[in-house]
């Protein structure tokens, strides 16, 4: 393979677009990359001591730090060096500054992010604005189109249900759903995307935990219509730029970052460009050995060399460069102008019978390569396929690193973790004075004066030794002595304890306070926030200012992270505007939204006619919550909201739109409260009516039946009457007979007794015959219904009693 030299300082940005595509200028870009970043060997360059700083800070960020320093501090500040108390002690750094690292991380990822993509073209504009007015008008016209669907079965468009009741709820609700198909599109395919990549969890985890160890977080971004989208994380310490002093790298013309690989993994990604014998030359000169030994492997096929197991340093780069693109406006025969493409290598042409004019148009391209370090072989160089870039403004293109940093100075970023190291080597540095403290510390002892024991009974004959008094103390806890001495003066007891307490604890103690105070000031991360030390008597606004002052302290790590975010958002958006269609990865998407959603997979096609904005949107913070959740609370308590008002209220990730949804339904839940008790009303002055009128006809009912009861009584009374008057008229008959045979006691003759009856029968006959006129002309009464038939004594109706008298 031939190898390429060339000067330490970088190619013409003027060079025609053929030359930057030859690896002789791809090789002289990356050795300028080389000079100006150095070699990690080397102490002195700009890559060292980055790599050296980064690498420090991820240490201690994770608490394994190098405790030779701690070491050589305790020898110099011990004055009894060498007396073996250090042998004793634990150098385990104390895992402080880990737990702030994490309490950092955990809160920016604790309120998930999620990206909302809106387009902000003229052409999605126009597309909502008919939305909207469309939603608006179904608004006016929900009653009407509930009736239609009640009617017929059928609905226009949206379900009549779904469509908001008035136009504040249609303003919230326009917020939240309306977006063309584009839109719905490009966010499902990015959150799927997202998905894929586990980059919630695994990458965008990693980046936020290196703004706050390093400062700085990186992401790599690669496409290919047959591979897919992918994220991949890269480490800060690995990684290399342009000078830049924009935390969000937004002007940096190259990037790149070094993998050290074994050359057996070189072989696989230069396969083809290099040769064995320059993978020798290489682990030669990188490594120093050539390893000539090999032994064959089945398994791949091929040889396998003993060198093939060293370690390389490959850097892995991109850079910028704007390209001139020529077109030609050339005017015909017929007077028209016509612009025709020349390439990026243009002559204009003489002695044309027509007028030619050059135009140019400025394209910026990616150009990326391998490049082995300490070495002058290079492979994969070449321009960039599948850029991403704006439908609005192609001549710009950007490349796959997405790069922030906080508080950037000279090309080195300012961590939290950086800030705090000083405090972290005290606060160490003093739990170990406490523990040499500890294994110094003597235990508790006696004080025996042998002389204030000489006039004391020791015995039967013998002295006891300063052991032997010691033995006899504690076993016994008793000791009798003399308190006057010969002479008659008071002596001390002569046993004592003596209490020994650690050296200086309090003071270490008080030091470790105090350090670890300052690592709180540092990072703002307090009592509150870590919820260590709560306290109950706290005041709510002390809480909350706490709070306040800690999301002040960690703002530019909380900003960083959304920044990245929204950078790799708006690059998979773009690499999804270019996917081809009948690409691999296109029908995967395809696949993995369904054919159902055929409105999202036909809206893939006009993507690339979209300009999206991507906005970064998260969760409510816990205080937003609880105080949503309050409200929400005493809604419901009051009756002012349903169950199902406050679960779409808890949908809604905007704590503003969701304190809006809540006024909305409150409002909607008393005016629909307001109508049902105006019904209620209504209802009950109706019922009242109704009972009114009810107890009116009752009544009449009642005086209509009583009279009716009354007029039968005086019926029954007129009918009794009248058989009371038939039998009297009887019986005065029989009486008048009975009274006309003893009145003509006399005898008379028979024939002269048969004349007289004939005349009294004659009599009675005209009698009988006045009476059968009366009740004739009661029985045609009757008979028009002027009066109820009537009946003589046995119940029995009056007309038989007329037809047996006429038979009698």
């Amino acid at each position: 393979m031939k190898q390429y030299s060339g000067k330490k300082n970088f190619p013409d940005p003027l060079a025609s677009q053929e030359k930057k595509e030859s690896k002789s200028y791809g090789l002289k870009y990356a050795k300028a990359i080389e000079s100006q970043w150095g070699k990690r060997s080397d102490s002195n360059s700009l890559f060292s001591k980055r790599y050296t700083s980064f690498k420090r800070s991820q240490e201690y960020a994770t608490g394994v730090q190098d405790t030779a320093i701690y070491k050589r501090l305790l020898n110099n500040l011990d004055p009894n060096a060498g007396d073996g108390s250090l042998m004793n002690l634990d150098f385990t750094p104390v895992p402080v500054l880990p737990k702030f690292v994490r309490i950092v991380v955990n809160k920016i990822l604790g309120r998930n992010l999620y990206p909302n993509l809106e387009a902000v073209d003229p052409l999605s504009s126009s597309e909502k604005n008919r939305d909207k007015k469309r939603i608006e008008i179904q608004v006016a016209l929900k009653k009407q189109l509930m009736a239609f669907r009640d009617k017929t079965g059928a609905t226009i468009g949206m379900d009549p249900e779904m469509i908001p009741d008035n136009e504040a709820e249609a303003e919230i609700f326009i917020g939240e759903n309306v977006k063309s198909d584009a839109e719905i599109a490009a966010q499902v395919a990015t959150d799927m995307t997202l998905s894929w990549n586990n980059f919630d969890d695994n990458v965008f985890r990693r980046c936020v935990n290196d703004l706050a160890t390093s400062g700085m977080a990186v992401v790599k971004r690669s496409n290919d219509p047959n591979y897919g989208i992918k994220t991949h994380y890269v480490d800060p310490k690995d990684f290399i730029h342009s000078e830049t002093n924009d935390p969000s790298f937004d002007d940096i013309t190259y990037a790149g970052h070094v993998r050290t690989m074994p050359i057996q993994e070189l072989k696989r990604i230069a396969s083809g460009e290099l040769e064995e014998e320059d993978f020798q030359k290489i682990a030669k000169k990188v490594t120093g050995k050539t390893g000539g030994g090999y032994q064959y492997d089945n398994s791949l096929g091929r040889n396998i060399y003993e060198y093939d197991e060293y370690s390389v340093d490959v850097l892995e780069f991109e850079f910028l460069s704007t390209d001139c693109m020529y077109f030609e406006e050339k005017e015909n025969r017929f007077g028209n102008r016509n612009f025709f493409y020349e390439g990026f290598d243009y002559k204009e042409k003489s002695g044309s019978v027509f007028e030619r004019k050059p135009h140019k148009m400025e394209i910026v391209n990616v150009y990326k390569g391998y490049f082995v370090l300490g070495t002058d072989y290079i492979f994969g160089y070449g321009r960039m396929q599948n850029v991403p870039k704006n439908i609005y403004d192609i001549s710009k293109a950007r490349m796959s690193y997405s790069v922030v940093a906080t508080n950037l100075t000279d090309m080195m970023p300012k961590s939290m973790v950086s800030s705090c190291i000083g405090f972290a080597d005290m606060l160490q540095l003093t739990h170990l004075k406490i523990q040499q403290a500890i294994a110094k510390a003597k235990p508790d002892g006696l004080i025996i004066d042998i002389e204030g024991l000489e006039n004391v009974q020791l015995g039967k004959g013998g002295e006891l030794q300063p052991l032997e008094l010691h033995d006899i103390y504690e076993q016994t806890g008793v000791f009798y002595y003399r308190s006057k001495n010969p002479e008659g003066g008071f002596q001390n007891p002569p046993i004592r304890e003596i209490g020994n307490s650690i050296r200086n604890i309090n003071e270490l103690i008080g030091l470790y306070n105090h350090y670890l105070r300052m690592i709180r000031d540092t990072t703002g991360i307090n009592e509150v926030v870590d919820a260590s030390t709560p306290k109950s008597e706290a005041l709510v606004g002390v809480r909350e200012q706490a709070i306040a002052a800690s999301n002040n302290a960690t703002y530019d790590i909380t900003n960083a992270s959304m920044i990245l975010y929204k950078n790799v958002c708006n690059d998979i958006v773009k690499c999804l505007q270019i996917l081809p269609e009948e690409s691999v990865i296109m029908e995967v998407y395809k696949n993995a939204i369904g054919q159902t959603n055929m409105s999202i997979l036909s809206s893939f096609s006009r993507l690339p006619m979209y300009n999206f904005g991507v906005q970064v949107q998260k969760d409510m913070d816990d205080k937003d919550q609880a105080y949503l959740e309050q409200a929400i609370q005493i809604s419901l308590g009051q009756k002012e909201i349903d169950l199902e008002d406050a679960m779409a209220i808890r949908e809604l990730k905007d704590v503003n739109q969701a304190e809006r949804l809540l006024v909305v339904r409150r409002k909607k839940k008393l005016e629909k409260a307001q109508a049902m008790a105006m019904q209620q009303q209504q209802m009950q002055a109706q019922m009242a009516q109704q009972a009114q009128a009810l107890q009116l006809q009752m009544d009449a009912q009642k005086m209509q039946a009583e009279a009716q009861i009354e007029a039968q009584k005086m019926q029954l009374k007129a009918q009794l009457e009248a058989q009371t008057s038939a039998m009297r008229h009887e019986f005065n008959k029989e009486i008048e007979l009975i009274r006309a045979k003893a009145t003509l006691g006399f005898k008379e003759t028979d024939e002269e007794f048969k004349e007289k009856i004939e005349v009294l029968k004659e009599d009675r006959k005209d009698d009988r015959v006045k009476k059968q006129a009366v009740e004739q002309s009661k029985l045609i009464s009757q008979r028009k219904g002027q009066r109820t038939e009537l009946k003589d004594e046995e119940g029995n109706p009056m007309r038989n009693l007329l037809t047996n008298m006429q038979d009698g």
